[in-house]
């Protein structure tokens, strides 16, 4: 099976329809970081089998949070997964990559300027000094997505000043991570999506949804 149909196929078992453009610009963009991979560290998954899985496959996951957003963050975007997924299944949504490290900002801006995914965005930024330093990001994402970033209550910690009231905040979870609760600050509990990963990558996973409450 060719690893477009194959994508498509894991993504229907996953529960997340995946169209066929999207599917393409997908693993193109994947396969163009995978490249960038080779001279800078972006990735520590090297195989493309598993890149599939590891990162575009688990970041498609995000559908199955059910949310409709206008304007999403990915909070210390890395590689640009989970933000390129989400552009990916969601063409109308403005996705900012938001990272820190200067070298794998200019990477996602050169990565992106070349992807045929639409509204996405990149801004070299620490999440924590971005409500001081960009004001106008205040309360202004109705979506934060984070995977692989932080603790649990340290990415709500970060991600609360930057969501808006009634927006949301999707968290990836290892197997064996528990998210706390964290009304003290400002999200509120609504489910807990738990999903499978096949070979050659298979595990665990969890993804927490939380709303931001005030």
């Amino acid at each position: 099976m060719q690893r477009h149909d194959l994508l498509l196929d894991r993504a229907r078992d996953l529960g997340v329809a995946l169209d066929d453009r999207a599917c393409a610009a997908l693993l193109a963009y994947l396969d163009a970081m995978l490249e960038k991979n080779r001279h800078l560290n972006l990735t520590a998954i090297r195989e493309p089998e598993q890149a599939e899985v590891l990162h575009a496959l688990d970041s498609l996951a995000v559908g199955l949070a059910g949310v409709t957003a206008t304007r999403a963050l990915d909070l210390g975007s890395g590689n640009g997964f989970p933000g390129v997924a989400l552009a990916a299944l969601s063409p109308g949504t403005e996705v900012t990559l938001m990272e820190r490290t200067a070298k794998k900002a200019r990477a996602l801006d050169e990565l992106i300027a070349s992807s045929p995914l639409p509204g996405v965005s990149v801004l070299h930024l620490d999440a924590g000094q971005a409500p001081g330093l960009k004001p106008h990001l205040r309360d202004h994402f109705d979506l934060v997505v984070a995977r692989a970033v932080a603790s649990p209550r340290d990415v709500a910690r970060m991600a609360a000043p930057l969501t808006m009231a009634g927006g949301h905040l999707a968290l990836w979870l290892d197997q064996h991570t528990e998210a706390d609760a964290m009304e003290d600050l400002g999200f509120e509990d609504l489910k807990l999506i738990e999903y499978c990963l096949p070979e050659p990558a298979a595990r665990t996973r969890k993804l927490a949804l939380l709303r931001r409450s005030n």
